[in-house]
């Protein structure tokens, strides 16, 4: 063999052994990878991607005697004094900031009987004002799987909020015609 021809044999080798090493993925005829859908070209890939949301919480120790208030994403729980006989955790958990529902959680579990109501205010500026005037506080009620709308609501259409009195932690949200949501 002359050296020209083993110059282009081993040329042919590294070639070979480069495209094995390769393959033909990254061919415009190779295989598709799975891609989440694009759906501004229309397309929809085997694994989507999936639903992400933004949750937050504050917890807070409150003194019987002083009251307090705790605050996380768009609601506002205030404590008055000697709502509650002892010391307490409050918190209040919005689970997905883009829609109008809270949790609140007090311990000891004893606690949540209060003395004297305790308020729940809720941000609403993302609401249209005239929705806003049709909307509500709902507690839901676990027994049974229901949102329960709460009597003595009120809007404030001015500063955009609605509160309500709450005489137990439980879930909350702003409803709309019987639905919940901004």
């Amino acid at each position: 063999m002359s050296r020209d021809s083993r110059t282009r044999f081993h040329a042919a080798l590294a070639l070979m052994a480069l495209i094995a090493g390769v393959g033909c993925s990254g061919l415009p005829t190779g295989p598709k990878p799975d891609v989440a859908p694009d759906v501004a070209a229309g397309t929809v890939g085997a694994n989507p991607t999936p639903i992400s949301f933004e949750s937050v919480t504050s917890s807070k120790q409150i003194y019987g005697v002083l009251g307090g208030r705790v605050a996380a994403g768009n609601f506002t729980v205030i404590l008055p004094p000697s709502a509650v006989s002892s010391v307490a955790t409050v918190t209040v958990t919005q689970p997905d900031v883009s829609k109008p529902v809270v949790s609140l959680e007090i311990t000891p579990a004893s606690a949540n009987k209060f003395k004297t109501p305790v308020t729940l205010v809720v941000d609403a500026s993302r609401m249209s004002t005239e929705r806003l005037a049709r909307a509500t506080l709902a507690w839901h009620d676990p027994a049974t799987g229901n949102w329960v709308p709460m009597a003595g609501s009120t809007v404030d259409l001015e500063k955009r909020t609605i509160q309500a009195q709450l005489q137990h932690f439980s879930e909350y949200a702003i409803a709309v015609d019987g639905k919940a949501g901004w």
